[in-house]
């Protein structure tokens, strides 16, 4: 997968139907973007990140979207 901006994830994955899948564990919190067809593809992931005292996401897109 390749990090990519938020407008750049929210711009492949919003015409498609997909779902966030929360993985278990401590933070990082991650979501897993999957499709919601009987394939349940993964198109991408969104971590958690904390800098400075400031919290916010990082984007993944997979390599074929």
């Amino acid at each position: 997968m390749r990090r990519v901006t938020t407008e750049q994830f929210y711009a492949a994955v919003g015409p498609l139907n997909v779902y966030p899948q929360i993985q278990p564990g401590p933070y990082p919190y991650t979501s897993i973007w999957k499709t919601m067809d009987v394939s349940r593809a993964v198109i991408g992931k969104s971590v958690g990140v904390r800098e400075g005292g400031t919290v916010g996401q990082e984007y993944y897109l997979g390599d074929g979207t």
